[in-house]
């Protein structure tokens, strides 16, 4: 069964970036109430959305996974960043129902086949 799994900065490369599906992150921190509230609502989303990869990474765990989280432009938590190779092709920024997070990444991920038919290798 599909899960979302925990993700620090020194693994983001390897399971993200150069990932071959597209990949679904919260960006989340433990003294964050909406993400609390959000967190067990993203643990369902990998049995509504097949062929993605689901994480969390804690940017208050090390200065290091703050520092992706800042490189990629989040501002504030809970937020969900969706990549496909190595891009980011959208993101979500606070609480969602279950349904509206999942129309949510459905609509990102529609761009999909465009950033894959036009992917080129990243410098």
């Amino acid at each position: 069964m599909p899960s979302v799994n925990d993700i620090e900065s020194k693994e983001w490369n390897a399971k993200v970036m150069e990932a071959e599906g597209p990949v679904v992150v919260d960006f989340w921190h433990p003294m964050c109430g909406w993400c609390l509230q959000l967190n067990p609502i993203y643990e369902q989303l990998p049995e509504r959305l097949e062929g993605v990869s689901f994480y969390k990474m804690n940017v208050l765990e090390s200065t290091e996974n703050r520092q992706v989280a800042m490189d990629l432009g989040v501002m504030g938590t809970p937020t969900i960043k969706v990549i496909c190779q190595g891009r980011d092709i959208g993101e979500i920024v606070g609480f969602r129902p279950i349904d509206g997070l999942v129309d949510d990444i459905k609509e990102i991920l529609s761009k999909k086949d465009e950033c894959l038919a036009k992917s080129t290798p990243l410098e």
